[in-house]
């Protein structure tokens, strides 16, 4: 199969969000478009949702297209809605309290690529804390 260079959303690589939080859909990444230097995703979270503090070895960035939330970095929470973008350095612990009043849908980069891979690989599972 040939590299897409347009993805719709329909054909994304879909499934479900780590700690069963809502489902993620990887739109660009290598396998699927050939990039290299990023990866692209449109993530729904549940409404009413606490996703799992987590952290990525990479910077990425959320751009807000629906929904309510707090995400809550580096000792900060932030209030988040559609048309804001928010900011993740490598390694900086992260988790997204979403509005109980509906689903938060968002785009997320990751640059260099990788963790949509642990994504495709364990789904759920992806980003658990060691035990």
């Amino acid at each position: 199969m040939g590299k897409k260079y347009v993805v719709p959303l329909k054909e994304a690589i879909t499934g479900v969000l780590h700690g069963r939080a809502g489902t993620f859909r990887i739109l660009i990444d290598e396998e699927t478009s050939g990039a290299k230097h990023f990866s692209l995703l449109v993530n729904t979270m549940n409404a009413g949702v606490t996703g799992d503090e987590h952290k990525h070895d990479v910077e990425h960035c959320w751009y807000i297209l629906s929904g309510k939330g707090t995400m809550h970095m580096d000792g900060k929470s932030f209030p988040i809605e559609p048309d804001m973008a928010v900011f993740a350095p490598a390694n900086m612990l992260h988790k997204i309290v979403v509005d109980p009043a509906q689903e938060l849908t968002y785009v997320v980069i990751y640059a260099p690529p990788g963790p949509e891979q642990k994504l495709k690989q364990l789904g759920e599972h992806a980003f658990d804390s060691p035990k």
